[in-house]
């Protein structure tokens, strides 16, 4: 992909904000990545994309060579595909016959989503009321304070409290809500959005990968969220790296957290993977060109741009940076998917 591309998947379009207090809460020592980078040179060919001799395809834009797409779509080669309209002959998203975003399906579709890495996922800052959600086609697995093990109304925060390591806050906003709420304009007729918080405030990516203390956690909320009725694993936000600040072999370790949750889910398809910058005027903003790097080893990686955020402490985004930075991963994320 260009380098013009790569800029302007980094810096999503405009948002309006409203001002909102900045409430400081405990610091956890972590912050999360950004920036939208494709290193696919495009949107893929939808989420998970079918790859040559596969028997599907993803949500969204046909695979090459397809003479029609949507979810469930053919392979390359493929004479045939799933509901939602006919592809264009090139992988990408969007298009005039883009399957998801576009009729309702035979077949609705429950969209599943992984929000994975430290406190700026997790949540610090307090959450207000605008932040409440009360569409039932947005759900989440568990959450704070819900019944765990089961699919419940999403509402802030997602991921477990106080979590594994007792960090993560009650009280608390994560991106991941407006990540949600933001996906919801384009969710096509009839189907839904299951969220899967497994965020643990001041952790390092060891922590998360094979072997690390937080590994099994991630593992059952798969297997429990695989279970779920039509359900398809459609991509994952990741907002991580202040433990592991400047370490080179990071970027390896985020390409095997996703083959890792790829496997885990078992399915034959890629699924866009977004990053998201650490904020400038914290304490790892040097940390940044690895995540444009990590993006850049994964086979559907981008990152968005933490530009016009701020922070509350060293580590931590305050409200209204929440909401911008959660609302530019379901931006980047709806561009990715073609919906």
């Amino acid at each position: 992909m260009s380098e013009m591309n790569r800029t302007i998947r980094g810096t999503p379009g405009f948002l309006l904000l409203p001002f909102l207090f900045i409430i400081a809460a405990s610091g956890c020592g972590e912050s999360a990545p950004s920036g939208g980078n494709d290193n696919t040179g495009g949107a893929g060919s939808g989420t998970g994309g079918a790859s040559t001799g596969s028997t599907s395809a993803g949500t969204g834009g046909g695979a090459t060579g397809s003479t029609s797409a949507g979810t469930g779509g053919g392979a390359t080669g493929s004479t045939s595909a799933g509901t939602g309209g006919g592809a264009t002959t090139g992988p990408g998203s969007g298009g005039s016959g883009a399957g998801t975003g576009g009729a309702p399906s035979a077949n609705p579709t429950f969209h599943i989503f992984m929000l994975m890495g430290q406190s700026n996922m997790a949540g610090v800052a307090d959450k207000q009321d605008s932040d409440m959600n009360s569409d039932e086609r947005l759900k989440v697995l568990g959450g704070c304070n819900q019944p765990a093990g089961q699919w419940n109304l999403a509402n802030p925060p997602l991921s477990d409290c106080p979590g594994e390591k007792g960090w993560n806050l009650s009280t608390a906003v994560d991106p991941g809500i407006w990540f949600g709420k933001t996906l919801l304009g384009k969710l096509p007729e009839g189907d839904t959005i299951g969220l899967v918080g497994t965020a643990e405030s001041g952790e390092s990516i060891n922590t998360f990968i094979s072997g690390g203390s937080h590994h099994q956690m991630i593992l059952n909320k798969i297997a429990k969220a695989k279970t779920a009725e039509n359900a398809r694993f459609a991509g994952i936000i990741f907002h991580q790296g202040e433990s592991d600040n400047g370490q080179s072999s990071w970027p390896g370790k985020v390409v095997q957290l996703y083959n890792e949750v790829k496997a885990a889910w078992g399915v034959d398809y890629d699924v866009p993977f977004i990053l998201g910058e650490l904020p400038a005027g914290g304490c790892c903003s040097g940390h940044n060109n690895l995540v444009h790097q990590a993006a850049d080893m994964l086979p559907m990686g981008y990152w968005i741009s933490q530009q016009g955020t701020n922070v509350m402490d060293q580590y931590h985004f305050d409200h209204a940076s929440v909401v911008l930075m959660g609302t530019r991963y379901g931006e980047t994320m709806i561009e990715a998917l073609g919906w």
